[in-house]
């Protein structure tokens, strides 16, 4: 084998430990901007910013797991390609390490995280503002006297008990609230509540579960155009 043709399989294996981190890298990430409710990944600079991050660190580490910090060359064999998804599936435990030479030591999750921190701040930039004027807004809304806050807390029942990628825990938990938000006898402390429980609504769902509120239109065409032309040819209720 030449030595274009062995750099470019060990690249390969490399890449394959970054692409098997990427499902619980995506699924963290997902976690952290839930609150962020108007939050598009595909359109987002800081979103595409942690995937490549994603990737090349879990890539890099595996280089340097293998070729014991580029001082030796591992066999090209399939071993080889199970260790990379080995390290892409388990790349938590290697945040946990820190890895060591005869030069310096690395804090592999120091690194990490402060990269980690550059791409979250970017999606924060972009998405606070905006997610921080719609509740705001939206607590203007439900204290409109035509508002139907009882009714919007009660299809939040029923959307968290039929949701069932919700654990068991999770979803006491959210009903819990939304039965202590039923019993406030404060409109803030109930509004408050409710706005706490509407940002956990899928986005794709949000539309159906705001109109629950019956909160105005304009409110609704503002923040959902595309939904709100929709309804107009073919309404939801």
């Amino acid at each position: 084998m030449n030595v274009v043709t062995y750099r470019i399989l060990l690249g390969i294996a490399a890449l394959i430990a970054g692409l098997f981190n990427l499902p619980a890298a995506y699924e963290k990430l997902r976690e952290t901007c839930k609150g962020l409710l108007f939050f598009e990944p595909l359109k987002s600079l800081g979103f595409w910013i942690l995937m490549i991050i994603q990737v090349l660190f879990p890539a890099g580490i595996f280089l340097a797991w293998v070729t014991d910090f580029f001082t030796s060359e591992p066999p090209i064999d399939f071993p080889l390609f199970v260790k990379a998804i080995g390290v892409g599936l388990s790349f938590v435990a290697f945040l946990n390490a820190r890895t060591e030479t005869v030069f310096l030591t690395i804090d592999i999750k120091s690194v990490y995280n402060r990269l980690i921190v550059i791409g979250v701040r970017l999606i924060a930039a972009q998405e606070t503002r905006r997610t921080a004027q719609f509740l705001r807004e939206f607590e203007r809304e439900l204290m409109q006297p035509t508002a139907m806050l009882e009714e919007g807390l009660k299809d939040l029942r029923a959307y968290f008990s039929a949701d069932i990628s919700l654990s068991p825990e999770e979803e006491e938990t959210f009903l819990r609230a939304i039965d202590q938000a039923l019993r406030e006898t404060s409109l803030y402390d109930k509004i408050t509540a409710t706005q706490s429980l509407v940002q956990s609504v899928r986005r794709q769902d949000l539309f159906y579960t705001l109109q629950q509120f019956n909160v105005r239109p304009e409110f609704l065409q503002y923040y959902f155009p595309k939904e709100f032309k929709a309804l107009k040819g073919n309404p939801i209720r």
